[in-house]
């Protein structure tokens, strides 16, 4: 993700923002064709379009164009619109992407939400290509993928493991979608309980494939999969106790 030009760093924070070319161009008055053509770089917005972009997008124009933030204050005490660590693998970001896994979260401070867990089933050990997609987007180190291996016969509920919990709803997204290739991720909805409470809780959305969360193009539809799998979840949940309490009391 280093020295990329400013065309790429305009795509990486519309995706990052949710936004698909069509509906950036809506919320800056250009076309989606205008747009595409940014971003390919055959050609530049001018001043005032740019400004329209950063208000927006809740970005610099200094960093869209030239890959660095404004001068800090005086005091040295200027806000930041990146968080210092990357919201998936935790590792420290440069300019507001990660330079390990690639995530741009979105400019300013994010409003408090849901918080979420990615759990994936294993059919045995953890495998060389799964660790290295799951050290690169979850942040682990490789003592935690041998700790998982080591206890993966006895420690885990129907073979499943906590790659990482606490994630926001996109930072989720993002990691499961790229586990996807290696995995079988899932995303719950994590309210602090144990890790063997997160390791069976249904699913709180469908997880999106990795070409809806590269082109930002989740959309309607992949708001109502979200709602209906936890309609259905939570449907499920309470099924299932139903079904314990009346054996207990059979």
């Amino acid at each position: 993700m280093e020295n990329m030009e400013w065309n790429q760093r305009l795509a990486v924070v519309r995706k990052a923002a949710g936004l698909t070319q069509e509906q950036l161009g809506e919320l800056v008055g250009v076309t989606r064709q205008a747009v595409s053509k940014w971003e390919s770089g055959q050609a530049v917005p001018d001043a005032l379009v740019i400004a329209s972009i950063c208000r927006v997008l809740h970005v610099s124009a200094d960093y869209i164009l030239l890959d660095r933030e404004p001068e800090e204050d005086e005091d040295g005490d200027g806000p930041s619109l990146f968080p210092d660590t990357c919201p998936c693998c935790g590792r420290r970001t440069s300019g507001g992407i990660c330079p390990v896994c690639g995530y741009a979260p979105p400019a300013g401070t994010a409003p408090p939400g849901p918080q979420y867990a990615v759990v994936a089933a294993l059919s045995g050990p953890i495998q060389q290509d799964q660790a290295q997609k799951i050290v690169k987007y979850c942040g682990l180190a490789r003592e935690e993928i041998d700790r998982i291996n080591g206890g993966y016969q006895c420690t885990y509920p129907h073979n499943q493991v906590l790659l990482c919990r606490g994630r926001d709803v996109r930072a989720a997204q993002w990691i499961a979608s790229h586990l996807g290739q290696v995995l079988l991720p899932r995303i719950v909805e994590d309210q602090g309980e144990e890790e063997d409470v997160l390791r069976v809780k249904v699913d709180a959305m469908k997880t999106p494939s990795l070409e809806q969360v590269d082109s930002g193009e989740l959309g309607v539809w992949g708001f109502l999969c979200t709602v209906g799998a936890v309609v259905v979840g939570v449907a499920l949940e309470r099924l299932f106790h139903f079904i314990l309490t009346q054996i207990f009391f059979l």
